[in-house]
């Protein structure tokens, strides 16, 4: 008789390969500009739109003769208003997927569905304050191709070394052309410093635990942690313990850091020619008080994550192929006041 035998006579074949059923951790960005805004919700079946209100405040009064009614002035307000936008993601699994695989995948979609959700809500908000989408890319707009332009959202930009505010035009929302040399000096704790004068002159109004807030990248927050002066900064009594993602208490501003801090990339164009690699990023440090920017979602919701499991059989998947897995969000933001914030702008170069 003839027997049989493997192609391969080696033991080492007949070992198996052991594949973890657990996914591994994914990396998930600090996400902070949605919980720092003024949240003011609205209810369902309330429109679409969103308008928050301002009392003005009265000048100084002034002296009254005896006997004299004084002539009676109007009360004045001003309002802002933001229209919902509609977000969302749809991921598809196929049953077989969900079947034969080693590892959960719909458990695993469903938690990346929620940090997506999150990833979204917070890029959404960050637009609406910061540089926005139509950033310059240093000629469009500028006074001359040797000077980029910084577009803002509402916000001064704050160009520290020179201790100059750009405030927007009320027009088209493109602040002054910032000279190449200026806004490129490396970031240092006396820059934060300036900023808060500027807010304390405008009587901008600090969080409940006597401080304002600022996000920073950690780009910047590495220069700031290489002044001198940083470790006398940390030596500083925390009101509560510190979160996670928190740099620290500089100047009477509780930073916290997070990669997805308001920045945008710069194209290389002639301003920019004098670096080796021309072109770099803009990074926005926004540092603020209360009443700086507001944040409305539809029902006091942030966002739903929903799974349609495979053996849910309608007439789109009669056989029960496909499980979905999804999350949707009606959100709307808007600066508030523009005097209660600034950009502390800085162009690192490629």
């Amino acid at each position: 008789m003839v027997n049989t035998t493997a192609a391969d006579t080696k033991i080492s074949g007949m070992i198996g390969i052991y594949y973890s059923k657990v996914f591994e951790k994914r990396l998930e960005a600090n996400l902070v500009y949605d919980k720092w805004g003024e949240q003011r919700p609205i209810p369902k079946n309330s429109g679409a739109t969103v308008v928050w209100h301002q009392l003005n405040n009265v000048a100084v009064g002034y002296d009254i003769t005896d006997g004299d009614t004084p002539a009676a002035s109007a009360v004045s307000a001003r309002k802002i208003s933001a229209v919902l936008s509609y977000k969302g993601d749809l991921k598809a699994i196929t049953d077989q997927v969900d079947m034969t695989a080693v590892c959960p995948v719909v458990k695993e979609t469903v938690a990346a569905m929620g940090y997506g959700g999150a990833l979204t809500l917070d890029a959404f908000v960050a637009d609406k304050i910061g540089f926005g989408s139509a950033a310059s890319t240093g000629v469009t707009f500028a006074a001359s191709v040797t000077y980029p332009s910084v577009f803002s959202q509402g916000f001064p930009v704050l160009e520290a070394n020179s201790e100059t505010e750009y405030w927007p035009d009320a027009t088209t929302n493109i602040a002054t052309s910032l000279q190449n040399g200026f806004f490129s000096t490396l970031p240092i704790i006396d820059h934060v410093r300036i900023a808060v004068t500027k807010l304390k002159n405008r009587d901008v109004m600090e969080f409940d635990d006597g401080l304002y807030r600022g996000v920073v990248s950690p780009v910047i927050s590495d220069y700031l942690r290489r002044d001198a002066d940083f470790a006398t900064w940390m030596a500083f009594k925390y009101p509560e313990k510190m979160v996670q993602g928190e740099l620290g208490v500089i100047e009477g501003v509780r930073f916290q850091e997070s990669t997805k801090a308001i920045n945008v990339p710069v194209k290389a164009s002639a301003w920019s020619t004098t670096y080796a690699t021309p072109g770099g990023t803009l990074y926005g440090t926004l540092i603020f008080g209360q009443g700086a920017y507001g944040v409305t979602k539809l029902g006091s919701k942030d966002y739903e994550v929903n799974v349609i499991p495979t053996n849910q059989i309608d007439k789109s998947d009669p056989l029960g192929q496909r499980a979905y897995v999804s999350y949707k969000m009606a959100v709307a933001a808007a600066i508030l006041n523009p005097s209660c914030g600034i950009l502390w702008t800085y162009f690192k170069s490629n």
